[in-house]
Formats: C-alpha cells, structure tokens, sequence
C-alpha cells in the first residue's frame, strides 16, 4: 500500500512504505532497500519506451514484408462466378430468352428500340439469383450475336467475332463443354482503359434455343487480392494484375526462371533468383482452364 510522505524540499516523491530514503537515494541492505516514487516513475516510463520501440518495430518489419496474394479469396471469387453462371443459366432457359431476345432484334432490323424496353427486366432476373458483382452480363445467341448486355452498348448488336474484345469473347462463344471458361479480355468498347476476366458457360435445354452467358469480372477486384509486393503472371509471360508495378500485358522478365511444373493448388510457395538480384517467391495457381503464376516479390 502507497502512504504519503513529506518529499524532500525540492523533490515531489511518494516514499514506499516500508523502505528507508535518505536524499532520494537507495540504502544498505536488500532487506531495507528504498526506492523513491520518482525513481519508480522513470523506471516505469523507460519500460513504457522500450515497449512502444519493440511495437515500432514490428509494425515496421510487417509494413516492409511481401504480402501474398489471398488463395482464398481468389478461389471463393471464382467459385461464385461458377455457381452464378448455373443460376442464372436456369433463368435464361426457363424464361427463353435468348430466342426472344433474338426475335426482338430482328423486329428493329437489329436496332435496340424493342430491347431497352426489356433490359431492366431481364438484368433484375439474372441479379436475382446471382451473388457477384459483375462489370456485366453479356448474352450471346447461337450465331455469335450479342443479344444482352447490362451496361456495354457497344457490344449489343455485334458479333463476338468483330467486337472490341474479339478474341476472348469469341474464345468464349465457341467453347461448348460444360463448366465455366475463363479468359482475359484486355478492353470492352463502353471501357478501352480496363481489362477483365470473362468467366462464360454455354445456355441450352428443352427446345430453347441455346448460346452463351459470360460474367464480366473487373479486374480491379482480382487486384485488389494482389498484395502490394505481388502480381499475377499469366501463363504467356504477361502481367495480368500487378501491384509491384509491372505493366498489365507487357513482359514479366523473370518469367525464363520459373518452374512451371509441380502443383497447382496455389498453396506450394517455390523460389526462383531474380535477374536483379534476390529472390522472389511463386505459387502456381489454377481453376477450370486458367493457370496464373502469383509472384511475390
């Protein structure tokens, strides 16, 4: 217990009972030693110091270390595009709505005067039943024409052969096994500046009339699971997101030194030597058809 005392004149002290203080100083032997509460004070505020530089410390060695890209999140994400395409397949075969789709464009000589009247509808149907959040939605008849779309006016109408974007949605169009496909898709016409990933499936059953559904993911939010030493190498060399500050589809220049063979699960961490000295950790990762290189540096 703490008692009051008198501190010498000049000294605001707390005397300890118990202990023997002499001019604020500590006496004789361990059984009578004295400490002032000055001395304690500083005592306790040097402690307080050296904790806050440890914490200091530690913040700055976690700030300074590579962060990974989330595995996790990345698998979730593209488990949900999966599950989406399936609901909202059921919907666009129940309804037949590619074939009335259709048949709308060709009443308007391929115009969009009937269609508008029908796209908010058809966009509150498909966001019904799906859990993602999508930079589009884009409906493609049999014949390659784009008969939907939630937001990109300059794909509606057009063949997926001719469109901004032409290789990957074409890729898309013709892929006929079950299962999502995933591709890059480097620019769409109502966004040059911004690249996606179109996650797609085919659309058929009964007497429908059958063609393709693809997701428009941004890629801004697989960038956003890229840690800021990190960046996803697609298997052709290139960059497909980055945060280490290479050029989304330009050259990875490492990409010579990696190991592509072994796991895929995204979970086995390798090490390869950096042409500029150092080293860089990789993982490869891939689901469906898509295999990305995640290096972080």
């Amino acid at each position: 217990m703490l008692s009051p005392s008198k501190p010498p004149s000049g000294v605001g002290c707390i005397q300890l009972e118990g202990t023997n203080v002499s001019a604020g100083r500590v006496n004789g032997s361990s059984k009578n030693q004295s400490i002032t509460g000055c001395e304690a004070a500083e005592n306790n505020s040097m402690k307080q110091h050296a904790l806050f530089l440890c914490l200091s410390l530690i913040l700055a060695s976690c700030a300074s270390a590579p962060s990974r890209i989330d595995i996790t999140s990345l698998k979730n994400l593209f488990r949900v595009c999966e599950s989406d395409l399936g609901q909202a397949g059921r919907v666009i075969v129940e309804r037949d709505l590619i074939k009335h789709l259709a048949h709308l464009q060709r009443m308007d000589d391929g115009g969009s005067k009937y269609y508008l009247l029908e796209r908010d509808a058809i966009t509150a149907m498909i966001k019904a039943v799906t859990d993602g959040v999508y930079a589009d939605f884009i409906l493609v008849a049999e014949d390659g024409r784009v008969v939907y779309t939630m937001t990109d006016n300059g794909l509606f109408a057009r063949s997926v052969r001719s469109a901004r974007g032409a290789d990957a949605l074409a890729a898309c169009h013709a892929r006929r096994e079950p299962g999502p496909y995933i591709v890059t898709v480097p620019s769409l016409p109502a966004r040059p500046d911004a690249s996606f990933l179109a996650v797609s499936s085919p659309v058929s059953g009964g007497d429908t009339m059958p063609g393709t559904f693809i997701l428009m993911v941004d890629m801004e939010k697989i960038r956003r699971l890229v840690g800021k030493s990190s960046c996803i190498i697609g298997p052709n060399g290139v960059y497909e997101a980055s945060c280490c500050g290479g050029e989304i589809h330009t050259p990875y220049a490492d990409f010579d030194r990696i190991d592509l063979s072994g796991s895929r699960n995204g979970i086995v961490a390798r090490r390869f030597e950096r042409s500029s000295g150092g080293s860089a950790e990789y993982r490869l990762f891939s689901y469906a058809n898509l295999f990305w290189i995640l290096v972080t540096e």
